[in-house]
């Protein structure tokens, strides 16, 4: 497994408030995770729910996961850790005036034999890269996607429409959060991207996959994609992690 990682906070923003974490890769077992979180809230509450949900995710997997587990059993886990991390989320907002309305998006990618799974609750995206193609596994949960869904504005209006970051949805926004979940199976050669929107708001699709295709070093092509993010402005905190499967 190759793996490229890393996360900076950008030229407009003066703290950090995206998290990311990546365990180990069992190549026998091929089997392992990665998640990125993007916290939102005054007072500097985004980085605390971003840091909570890494976190409370990665503590329930550890505890609830096994190798010998079923197709149902993970989809179950990954639902489950989401919905511990927005429960406690949700309460430490209430219970602290300074982290009211606090919350944060959630990508949770998990590699399992010849199955890729995520779980995933707002804008952070999820790609694959097979051959020169580059899809999008996961949907916003944003004001504007439900605005193209509904075809009250094109996806390229989106690009510049007022609204483009107002979320729909986020742990901690609510009591009760649903969770996405994507089911796909991975090829060999096939190379999974997980990103804030700090990234896909600075660069096209075409640029980033550019990036990969241009380095085989994972690492190498995730500080490059942050670099040119960057130099064209880097207006919001940027966070990147490519999986060579």
């Amino acid at each position: 497994m190759r793996i490229g990682a890393f996360t900076d906070k950008g030229k407009a923003r003066e703290v950090n408030e995206d998290c990311f974490f990546v365990s180990k890769f069992s190549d026998e077992m091929c089997s392992g995770y990665c998640i990125i979180a993007d916290g939102m809230g005054g007072h500097n509450a985004g980085e605390v729910a971003s840091k909570m949900a890494i976190d409370e995710i990665q503590q329930y997997i550890k505890e609830s996961y096994s190798h010998e587990m079923t197709h149902e059993q993970i989809i179950q886990i990954l639902k489950e850790s989401m919905n511990k991390a927005n429960t406690i989320i949700y309460n430490k907002s209430l219970e602290n005036e300074l982290f009211s309305g606090m919350g944060t998006t959630a990508i949770l990618c998990f590699v399992y034999h010849q199955s890729l799974y995520i779980a995933h609750v707002g804008d952070s995206r999820a790609y694959i890269i097979r051959g020169e193609e580059m899809y999008q596994i996961t949907t916003d949960h944003s004001m504007v996607e439900e605005l193209i869904s509904s075809g009250s504005i094109t996806r390229e209006e989106a690009q510049n429409h007022p609204q483009k970051n107002v979320i729909t949805r986020a742990l901690g926004g609510d009591k009760d959060t649903p969770v996405d979940i994507y089911i796909q199976e991975y090829k060999p050669g096939d190379i999974i991207l997980i990103c804030t929107d700090g990234l896909t708001n600075m660069l096209t699709n075409s640029e980033i996959l550019s990036v990969i295709k241009d380095n085989n070093d994972l690492q190498l092509a995730v500080e490059e994609l942050i670099t040119i993010a960057n130099d064209k402005g880097g207006l919001d905190n940027i966070t990147v992690v490519v999986l060579g499967l």
